[in-house]
């Protein structure tokens, strides 16, 4: 066990290291349901290992598990163009991403910011600050009047003389959660490096411009697609381009059936527990399109072209394909409706395995100094985790009943409602965009969040400002009428891992009947489990007036306060000798995965270890301090422990209980037998307290 826990620090720092060298390079959304991180350059580069991509739902502040994309790119085609070597060039596409390796040589960044609303709240536990990875308290600037909760600005010049800017707009509301807005603006400066003081193509006027933009989508890709053998079985689909259809137009993917199962995976049940691990919609579409340089009405005969290729037919500069073929692809016209409507049997016929998918726009004529804008969306939509795991459990022990419905076919109805709530997510997006960014409803500021554990409890605290000279309130009012509307707060928890659900466990204010606290003690606590918690503040709706949202309060960020690093732990206090000292549960009898976190998700340890929560043994009633060390009824040593252990995060000297994953000295999970342990303890001070011995019974 000591030897897994080493792998601790060196992971943190690992993480810790590409995190910090890459931050300049890339800025991150993590206020809503949905997490994001941009470039630096608008594709997707190759040194991002745990970048947020389209996250969702997100939560993971350690892993960015759940992604849902791979890959980006913006290509930029031009004709009758001729470069800053003088060479003309009948067609040109600047291929910014997503195959192509030089992205990074033609596209140079000029510049990547992030503004906030709020600053992140400080969290605490047992005295221990929090620190985020991706996002931090550095990591933007606060910006009291922001229209949305974050805003990242990104520029970025092309090979071509086009200077890009991205505006992204990301929002805590969590009606509004699940999208992310970009606007993207191309101006023809003639620049094409990162020095905005010479201009290496002036005066030239740009003709037939195509605009393309690409999207690499797997659902849930991390997770669920590699669980499930790591096999590309995704279909595609565009909506708004057929009679009928009431939004703009956007893309969609989402998983399929793979007949090389022996039973029906989409959604990509689980095989152990029946969790739906895919369950995503994934999507990006248009909210805008200039009409042409002189006129900013959205044309709605944009995009030109929607289409998609099956990844190994995806042309590409990298591949030795010539730009009058790139230039085709952006030009093309073609109107797909996706891969799910062409009468191919299976996600991964060869056909339309692994959908990538193009949306393009153009041709512009952009005189010198000139410009264009186009603005898109990302999206996802969803059966919520509780759902996917509770609902998936039922699949997997054949009773599942939904719409009428039983087995498989409730299975994949249920999935399919992801794509009703993707629909309204695109919506309210397309609603935000019609009535402007500061027209989604605010909730109240987050407060900071202190947590300490102790016998049996978990003490919690919230508030604003400093510890000490801090307010149990939120101070500031709502950011558009500037009126105090502040009603309340919810309190909830999730247990063994931050990346489960959390339940409200209680709320005060607005229409409860208990009275606004800024304190709560959780007794309905178990010893030894991990507990983690976030708060958020509520307002009484009386400031929010748009339709979307008439009169309905407002919560905070559901994710800005949560505790991810330290678990908060209730615990038995440490002992005074050596007379009570046990192993629970003894008989321990391995039970079948279920739903619950991993040591990975609690200790930040890789997660092919192996080690998980139901192989939990626990030793208590120890002292403050105290050495065991476990052997097999031969008496070969096992494993050795140290309590409090250095690279548990969980162990303290003030508890009575040490947990041990049954993963020995070798790293070898423990087999079925009976086990030996003798115990040598010491008080706080370090005064010798003896020793204990006893055994225990692992049945596998």
């Amino acid at each position: 066990m000591l030897k897994k826990m080493l792998v601790v620090p060196l992971i943190v720092l690992m993480m810790l290291t590409l995190a910090t060298g890459s931050r300049a390079q890339w800025k991150s959304h993590e206020i809503g349901d949905l997490w994001l991180s941009l470039f630096p350059v608008g594709s997707r580069p190759n040194y991002a290992p745990i970048a947020d991509l389209m996250t969702y739902p997100g939560g993971d502040f350690w892993g960015q598990t759940r992604k849902n994309c791979d890959n980006t790119g913006v290509w930029i085609g031009v004709k009758d163009w001729t470069d800053k070597f003088k060479q003309f060039k009948t067609f040109y596409v600047s291929e910014g991403g997503f195959l192509n390796y030089d992205a990074q040589d033609i596209l140079k960044n000029i510049s990547n910011r992030k503004w906030v609303r709020q600053r992140l709240p400080l969290v605490d536990v047992n005295e221990s600050r929090e620190q985020r990875i991706l996002d931090n308290r550095t990591s933007s600037t606060y910006k009291a009047d922001l229209l949305s909760d974050e805003m990242i600005t990104t520029v970025w010049t092309t090979d071509v003389g086009v200077e890009v800017t991205r505006n992204s707009w990301a929002f805590a509301n969590p009606q509004h959660g699940s999208y992310i807005i970009q606007e993207f603006i191309f101006k023809n400066t003639g620049n094409v490096d990162a020095k905005t003081t010479t201009i290496e193509l002036p005066n030239q006027n740009l003709q037939g411009v195509y605009f393309g933009f690409w999207r690499d989508f797997i659902p849930c890709g991390d997770y669920g697609h590699e669980q499930m053998g790591g096999e590309h079985d995704d279909w595609c689909h565009y909506y708004g381009n057929q009679p009928g259809d009431t939004l703009r137009g956007f893309w969609y993917v989402y998983d399929g059936d793979n007949f090389r199962k022996t039973f029906d995976d989409t959604g990509d049940p689980s095989e152990i527990n029946g969790e739906f691990l895919s369950p995503q919609y994934v999507s990006y579409g248009v909210l805008h399109a200039d009409t042409d340089v002189s006129n900013e009405l959205d044309h709605l005969s944009q995009p030109t072209t929607v289409n998609f290729w099956p990844r190994q037919q995806v042309h590409s500069h990298t591949k030795g394909d010539q730009d009058q073929t790139l230039y085709y692809d952006l030009s093309s016209g073609v109107q797909s409706q996706g891969s799910d409507v062409l009468g191919v049997t299976s996600p991964w016929d060869a056909q339309v395995q692994r959908p990538e998918t193009l949306i393009s726009f153009g041709p512009y004529d952009i005189p010198f100094g000139q410009n264009v804008r186009i603005v898109l969306f990302d999206a996802v939509g969803a059966i919520s985790r509780k759902q996917a795991v509770d609902l998936g459990r039922q699949w997997k022990n054949g009773a599942l009943q939904f719409q009428g419905k039983a087995g498989d076919e409730a299975k994949n109805a249920l999935l399919a409602t992801g794509k009703d709530s993707l629909h309204q997510i695109v919506y309210r997006a397309e609603w935000t965009w019609r009535n402007g960014i500061a027209a989604v409803p605010d909730g109240p500021e987050s407060p900071n969040l202190r947590l300490n554990a102790g016998p049996g409890k978990v003490e919690l605290e919230w508030y604003y400002g400093n510890y000490g000279t801090h307010s149990t309130t939120p101070t500031a009012p709502d950011v558009d009428t500037g009126v105090q509307d502040f009603s309340g707060y919810r309190l909830y928890r999730a247990e063994e891992a931050y990346t489960n659900n959390y339940t409200k466990i209680w709320e005060c204010g607005g229409n409860t009947g208990v009275p606004v606290s800024n304190t709560y003690t959780d007794r309905n606590v178990k010893r030894g489990v991990g507990y983690y918690y976030f708060v958020t503040a509520f307002d009484d709706g009386s400031q929010n007036s748009s339709s979307i949202s008439r009169g309905r309060p407002v919560e905070s960020s559901l994710f800005s306060n949560r505790n991810y690093q330290f678990a908060a732990v209730p615990f038995e206090g440490a002992h005074s000798n050596m007379d009570s000292i046990y192993v629970v549960p003894n008989p321990f009898h391995v039970q079948g995965l279920e739903y619950g976190g991993t040591v990975a998700e609690d200790w930040n340890i890789e997660s092919d270890i192996g080690a998980r929560i139901e192989d939990r043994l626990s030793f208590v009633g120890l002292p403050a301090k105290a050495l065991i060390h476990i052997f097999t009824s031969s008496g070969d040593l096992v494993a050795k422990l140290e309590h409090p252990n250095p690279y548990n995060l969980r162990s303290v000297a003030e508890s009575s209980d040490e947990m041990w994953f049954q993963i020995t000295d070798s790293w070898q999970t423990l087999k079925s037998g009976v086990y030996f342990y003798t115990v040598e303890g010491w008080n706080l001070q370090g005064e010798p307290l003896g020793f204990a011995k006893g055994k225990f019974v692992v049945i596998r």
